[in-house]
């Protein structure tokens, strides 16, 4: 690890962030143009579809009357959602989009009164249009990556193609390598959990919490994989080990800063949520957010820059003086 005052300035890289986004604002336009979608754009819905297979669960006769009151209010819970939930939250692609603050926002209503649903049906309508809606919110997140490299970036990042194929397999590959991990590790990881906590069950909080941790844990170090894809040209498995490498030599640093990141970003989106599904002040959220959203974003492409300056230098002199020795 490197020593404490050679690991990168947190405070700099937000105040680099800031000087970024206003100097380069058309970059807010990519969460400004999600939110106003999400707010004013069509809704498609599947509530019939959740209803039915809601429905068609059923508690088995020796469930306790509490289960079942527990049971019955969580369905209407789950149907009032779905009745307004769109699926088009999906643009926001994940584990790496585009910062929404209505990402799964299930409007009721919006400034302009009432929306314009479509309905679906049939689970192999739904699946396509989440797998669509999903690769067109990753393309997007790639240009506005790849964007916020250029303006943080002192190389050449800046005179490339907006397009090149090898990092767009390499973003690519982020929620497919995810979706695998989750499938593999996290599910079968919860569902363990709950066996053992149906006959144990003072071991359900206690796994979970323990479950969460080692996420928390695996995950930190990789948060700056899609940063690394653009600013050192790396391939996805490179950049998932240089990311490791760097947030292991400057823990104390990364993750003070990825703390304070979010906790900006949770905090100031509980603002942007005031105002009221119909309230015109929801613009004034959307810039808020697009605004905050894109400075953490440039934040930390400064921070991780920062960060694999320092661990170089470090490194370097570390080499020096072995040789000497």
């Amino acid at each position: 690890m490197l020593p404490f005052q050679k690991q990168p300035k947190i405070f700099a890289a937000f105040k680099a962030g800031y000087d970024t986004v206003s100097k380069h604002l058309y970059l807010v336009l990519f969460p400004i143009i999600l939110d106003l979608f999400l707010l004013f754009g069509v809704r498609i819905t599947i509530v019939d579809l959740m209803q039915n297979a809601i429905q068609r669960f059923v508690l088995p006769p020796s469930a306790t009357a509490d289960l079942v009151a527990s049971w019955e209010t969580l369905k209407i819970q789950s149907v009032e959602f779905f009745r307004y939930f769109s699926l088009t939250a999906f643009l926001r692609s994940f584990p790496v989009g585009i910062p929404s603050l209505f990402s799964f926002t299930a409007f009721e209503r919006n400034p302009l009164g009432e929306y314009q649903f479509i309905q679906l049906q049939q689970p192999g309508s739904v699946f396509l249009v989440i797998l669509g809606l999903s690769l067109i919110g990753l393309v997007f997140a790639y240009f506005l990556y790849r964007l916020i490299a250029r303006a943080t970036s002192t190389q050449s990042v800046s005179v490339e193609s907006i397009l090149e194929p090898r990092s767009l397999l390499s973003w690519v590959l982020i929620p497919i390598v995810s979706i695998i991990f989750t499938l593999l590790v996290i599910f079968p990881a919860m569902l363990l959990i709950s066996l053992i906590g149906a006959l144990l069950p003072i071991f359900t909080s206690i796994g979970y919490f323990f479950l969460t941790i080692a996420i928390i844990t695996l995950i930190t170090p990789v948060l700056f994989t899609p940063h690394l894809i653009f600013l050192e040209k790396m391939t996805f498995a490179q950049a998932l080990l240089t990311s490791f490498r760097t947030v292991r030599m400057t823990n104390a640093k990364s993750t003070t800063f990825l703390f304070l990141a979010i906790l900006v970003s949770y905090l100031t989106n509980m603002l942007w949520r005031i105002p009221p599904d119909d309230s015109w002040m929801l613009l004034v959220s959307v810039f808020g957010h697009a605004l905050i959203s894109i400075i953490i974003l440039a934040a930390s492409f400064h921070f991780i820059i920062d960060a694999r300056n320092s661990v170089r230098e470090f490194t370097e002199n570390l080499m020096s003086e072995t040789d000497l020795a």
